[in-house]
């Protein structure tokens, strides 16, 4: 009954459209529904769904539903610092959901989109802090002295590739207008280059990016994002 009523809540939009409840549609498959900037469902095409539940800003709970039964569920423990221990167990693909909107993207960055493409480099980010924090800086280059692996997760932000050795992000206005990436992929050691170009709408927001293929000069991957009032 609570996923019965969870689902038709989100998709009867019987309450009344504010400002800070913001829908979000990409490729006009899954809604992502916000309250303000913070996520709160996620709502496929199937109706299939997944709510999360918060203190304060961090994830408590996730919840998986399915034609409005819930299915399955992981609550998160941390620690007096607020992180999860390194040996905490994510069951099924939760660790994607936790992590997907939740990297540290210090750029303009509203409703985390750009987190998506960000999720399997933080540790890259994080070496290179200073580097990272610079404001004068528009150009912020990574040169891996280690490969970054993916981790074989279902998400990758990458559209080929599992070995990240080089990245390049540039920065115009506080807006991550471009990232330039070399990978290898496995497990054939094919080096591959491509760029990611992102557009925004006149209120900040992502509106649009494409992956091309730096080599052909194909469009490997493109998004369309579209916002409407929940």
């Amino acid at each position: 009954m609570r996923g019965l009523l969870f689902i038709a809540y989100f998709l009867t939009c019987s309450c009344n459209a504010q400002d800070h409840n913001i829908k979000i549609t990409i490729n006009n498959k899954n809604n992502y529904y916000f309250d303000k900037e913070k996520l709160m469902a996620v709502v496929s095409s199937k109706k299939d769904s997944v709510s999360f539940t918060y203190r304060d800003s961090l994830i408590l709970k996730i919840e998986k539903h399915k034609t409005g039964r819930l299915i399955s569920y992981v609550n998160f423990v941390y620690d007096v610092n607020n992180n999860i221990s390194d040996n905490f167990i994510f069951p099924e693909d939760y660790y994607d959901y936790f992590e997907k909107f939740y990297a540290r993207v210090l750029y303009t960055n509203k409703y985390k989109l750009l987190d998506r493409d960000f999720v399997y480099i933080d540790a890259v980010l994080d070496q290179e802090k200073k580097k990272y924090y610079s404001k004068e800086t528009k150009i912020f280059e990574f040169n891996l002295d280690k490969n970054v692996r993916m981790l074989n997760a279902k998400f990758s932000p990458f559209a080929y590739g599992t070995i990240l050795k080089k990245i390049k992000l540039y920065v115009v206005n506080n807006f991550l207008v471009e990232l330039d990436a070399m990978l290898v992929e496995e497990p054939n050691g094919e080096i591959i280059y491509y760029k990611k170009h992102y557009e925004y709408d006149k209120e900040g927001r992502l509106s649009s990016s494409k992956t091309i293929n730096v080599i052909s000069g194909e469009i490997e991957d493109q998004d369309k994002i579209e916002y409407k009032a929940w």
